[in-house]
This record gives structure tokens, C-alpha cells and sequence, in this order.
């Protein structure tokens, strides 16, 4: 009965849409020039990310609290997203209880998937769980690195996604933003 509410629940959380607001600091700027070397995003959800210069934020994509684009590879786009999941608190989930369900959805969500690795890990002092995979994505083969971990009843879920292609220093900067995902 708790693995059914839990489903359910993490099935049916309502779409989120861009609830984080981003402040940018800028390099030391002559008069002519200012660079942008990086935005974090604060998010009302209880997090914070830094993204650095070259990654565009997106606005209003459903399912998602933030989510940043870089340059186009191929037919796609690197991609960074974090959703939150509020999860009622009678369900008294755990990580674990994240864990195994969204290992058994993965073969149903991700074609020709093969899991490469999962590592436990921290963020913010909390557990966490970092996923890194392959798969069909929409436009060609994709590897994701994810990280999820559970505060006070809210799923944190960031996800990088890189097409096949993606330049090593890119794939750094988006390991780079995933480590700099913080809980409040």
C-alpha cells in the first residue's frame, strides 16, 4: 500500500514551472564590455544552483522547476533540470523507497536503457543517489547523470542530460552545475 501511494504520488506531482529566480554575477567589466561568468538560481522550493556563462536559462517547461540549454550538438541540446516533488508526509517515504521506484519506472521511461553506474553521495549533508545512464532521447542517444535526494517529505531531482558528441569541457561544466545543487 506504501509503494502504491508512493507511485502515486510522485506520478501525479503537478507540473512545476520556472519557480527559481536567477541572479547573475558579473566579471570585473571594463565600460565597453560586461561578461556574465555564472547565474545562480534560488529557487522558493528550497535550493539553489549555479550555472555558469554559455548555459541558457528556459522558461515555463512543463514538469520542471529550472531548466538551462547549451549550444546545440547535433540535433540536441545539453540540458540541465532540477524538479522538486512535494510528497505527503503520511507516506513516510524514504530515499530508498525513491530509489526503487524509480529504478523499476526506468526501463519504460528511457529506451535501450543501460544503467553505468550509481553511487550514494551527499548534497547538502542529505543522502543522496547519483544515477549516470544511457538511452534513446528524443533526436539520438543520449547519457544522463542524475542526482536525487529527499528533505523534509520534497524529492530534489537535477539531471544532466548530454547527446552523444558533447565536448568533454561541456559534460564538466554540467557534472560542475549537478555538484553545485544546494538545499536550504
Amino acid at each position: 500500500m506504501k509503494r502504491a501511494l508512493l507511485t502515486f504520488a510522485l506520478l501525479a506531482a503537478p507540473a512545476l514551472t520556472g519557480a527559481a529566480s536567477a541572479q547573475t554575477t558579473p566579471a570585473p567589466a571594463t565600460p565597453e564590455t560586461r561578461t556574465i561568468e555564472a547565474i545562480t538560481a534560488t529557487s522558493e522550493k528550497g535550493y539553489s544552483i549555479r550555472v555558469p556563462a554559455g548555459w541558457t536559462p528556459l522558461k515555463n517547461v512543463p514538469g520542471t522547476d529550472v531548466a538551462f540549454v547549451y549550444q546545440k550538438i547535433g540535433s540536441l541540446r545539453p540540458t540541465v533540470t532540477v524538479v522538486v516533488q512535494d510528497i505527503p508526509a503520511e507516506l513516510k517515504a524514504t530515499l530508498a523507497d525513491v530509489r526503487d521506484l524509480n529504478a523499476r519506472k526506468m526501463p519504460d521511461v528511457v529506451p535501450k536503457l543501460k544503467m553505468l553506474g550509481e553511487k550514494t553521495t551527499k548534497v547538502s549533508g542529505q543522502n543522496a543517489i547519483l544515477w549516470t545512464y544511457t538511452g534513446d532521447g528524443e533526436g539520438g542517444t543520449v547519457r544522463w547523470t542524475q542526482v536525487f535526494t529527499l528533505k523534509n517529505n520534497r524529492l530534489y531531482t537535477a539531471t544532466l542530460m548530454t547527446p552523444t558528441g558533447t565536448p568533454a569541457d561541456v559534460i564538466e561544466q554540467g557534472r560542475t552545475i549537478l555538484n553545485s545543487l544546494t538545499l536550504k
